[in-house]
């Protein structure tokens, strides 16, 4: 997939709805029907609106996914109209998702058989020009090969990318009460948000004197658990989220909830399970959240865990960092 982009939520369309009227107006030329090819236009009408919009955190990324716009019922065959779609993004300010007028910025297009999963008939596209700690709103738009595009989707799509786990990787925390590697059996979120890319940021003593970690790993036999450190910290099991070959599937939690903590900050944890936790920063006077997931279990020594960390101090609800005002002069979408 080739995506146009450029700094600050900006980009430009430049010459695509020339480029594809051009090609319409030779299609006409060469006598061009509707089985000849799947850009050919029955109606001088917008396409329809993309539907299903939604979004998934990644570290420094989100990913926008939305259905394919086909006949009905879905049989698998492209709209003939539909030659392609077109993303765009803002900065997310607090209060305003209401303003019918405010601006989107195209951020990239995916042609009509590209990024495309026939088996849930879902389009998608990668945002990496994000950074964690800000809040972004997505919408996408359909265009047809004459260059004309439909209204922004309707769906309030607003996401916050955050420090993770990366992909296909693992921090293994051990027992702390027992063992030789005792001392590696607490984990710092806050730390390990720092350098997501370090597997070892996390881990810190919890036996230690003034130690950092939030919460700490232990075993009653060959039963692992999971203990808050202290009061400031809140967490509760969130349950399996697993797929139908056993892997934890981590987006599968997105947001932390307002209550159902555990009330004495100890859980069972097990494999395939999603924990989310409340963490109180008495320094900042401000609360920040993180989920972690269980992948692997080594009984009497360690777990494997997979975890989040949201920089957004009160995320869900919260005022996103001050974003830097587009230039003058660049291309923007307004929602009518």
């Amino acid at each position: 997939m080739e995506t146009l982009m450029s700094g600050n939520r900006l980009g430009y369309r430049g010459i695509v709805g020339a480029l594809a009227l051009l090609v319409v107006c030779l299609m006409g030329m060469s006598g061009c029907n509707d089985e000849d090819c799947v850009s050919c236009i029955n109606t001088p009408e917008p396409p329809v609106v993309p539907t299903g919009v939604y979004s998934v955190s990644g570290d420094n990324q989100v990913t926008v996914y939305w259905y394919d716009i086909s006949y009905s019922p879905y049989d698998g065959r492209y709209n003939e109209n539909v030659v392609s779609y077109a993303v765009y993004s803002r900065f997310f300010q607090e209060g305003d998702l209401n303003d019918p007028n405010r601006d989107f910025y195209f951020i990239g297009e995916v042609a009509w058989d590209e990024n495309f999963d026939p088996s849930t008939g879902q389009h998608w596209f990668v945002d990496t020009e994000v950074e964690n700690g800000f809040e972004y709103e997505y919408a996408v738009t359909a265009v047809n090969a004459a260059g004309m595009e439909s209204a922004l989707s309707f769906e309030n799509v607003i996401d916050a990318p955050l420090p993770m786990s990366p992909p296909g990787t693992f921090v293994e925390v051990f027992d702390s009460l027992s063992g030789t590697s005792r001392e590696l059996g607490g984990f710092d979120f806050s730390r390990a948000g720092e350098n997501p890319a370090d597997l070892y940021a996390g881990r810190v003593d919890p036996n230690r004197a003034g130690s950092t970690a939030d919460i700490r790993v232990y075993f009653e036999g060959a039963v692992p658990y999971v203990e808050r450190t202290s009061t400031d910290v809140k967490i509760q099991d969130f349950g399996v989220f697993t797929d139908t070959q056993g892997g934890l599937v981590f987006e599968g939690v997105s947001w932390a909830p307002a209550d159902g903590y555990s009330s004495t900050g100890k859980l069972e944890l097990v494999n395939g399970h999603i924990y989310v936790l409340e963490l109180f920063d008495a320094d900042s006077q401000s609360f920040h959240y993180a989920k972690f997931g269980v992948v692997g279990i080594a009984p009497t020594v360690s777990v494997r865990l997979v975890w989040a960390y949201q920089l957004i101090p009160g995320l869900p609800e919260l005022k996103a960092p001050e974003a830097p005002e587009p230039a003058d002069g660049q291309l923007r979408f307004l929602r009518f």
